[in-house]
């Protein structure tokens, strides 16, 4: 066995590979350990040839530069070979990725449609903001009848925080206010792409501090019978923006 075919092999046997893992993401400890037996394994055969090429009176020299020469290009196909197999990898995550991401759009668009399809409910208007994010934050709520008239605004200022976390408080406060009306069909409606696409699980919650709003907001929309969440350009959400604004301006 070469220095070389041995060298891989106790790296593929013993060592972590974390900076490899996380840059090949998708790919476990174990797949990257076979990828680099086969690199060892080229490396032998390669050794073997040069050896047998150079026969068994071969001058030192010649057989020094032979096996050289077989060792490395051995070592640049193994390379070439994994760089292919992590580059289709990716591809595949990637056209997933865009699979999954059109998917939840036609699903977000049915929706949208069933709503506007649908007669006219109650709409809640949530937002947040924090200027200087983090900074003075305020969250903001408008409850809004079928007809158009407005049933409800809140505001509350939140002292110091995030954009974030006032947005999730925003949507909190509207759905406790709607829930105590007892209104049992809602429309929701947020400017904030992550907390849609989190509530909808398209996003994960990694934020810990998220994570109990998340619960919150979650446990709060399952309470109604009939209820929709979706996004909404910010010139449409001027209402629960004025409302978080005021919030803060205002120390409601």
């Amino acid at each position: 066995m070469s220095v070389l075919s041995d060298l891989l092999r106790f790296i593929a046997a013993n060592e972590e590979l974390p900076r490899t893992l996380k840059r090949y993401a998708g790919h476990d400890r174990d797949a990257l350990g076979k990828l680099i037996n086969a690199a060892a394994d080229r490396v032998e055969e390669a050794d073997k040839a040069g050896q047998e090429a150079a026969g068994p009176r071969g001058k030192a020299g010649g057989l020094k530069v032979r096996k050289q020469s077989e060792v490395e290009r051995a070592a640049r196909t193994s390379a070439e070979d994994l760089d292919a197999a992590m580059n289709e990898s990716k591809a595949e995550r990637e056209q997933k990725k865009r699979q999954r991401a059109t998917a939840a759009e036609r699903e977000r668009a049915e929706v949208a449609a069933k709503v506007a399809e649908g007669p006219p409910r109650v709409r809640l208007f949530s937002d947040g903001a924090a200027r200087g994010n983090p900074g003075p934050a305020g969250a903001g709520a408008v409850i809004v009848s079928p007809a158009g008239h407005i049933m409800a605004k809140i505001g509350k200022f939140l002292g110091e925080s995030t954009n974030n976390v006032a947005e999730y408080t925003g949507l909190i406060l509207g759905l406790k206010r709607a829930k105590a009306m007892g209104i049992k069909e809602l429309d929701v409606f947020s400017d904030s792409e992550l907390l849609v696409k989190q509530l909808a699980g398209e996003y994960a919650v990694k934020a810990e501090h998220l994570k109990l709003l998340y619960d919150e907001a979650q446990t709060l929309l399952k309470a109604f019978p009939e209820v929709h969440v979706a996004h909404i350009p910010r010139e449409e959400n001027k209402a629960a923006d004025e409302m978080s604004n005021r919030a803060i301006d205002e120390r409601l």
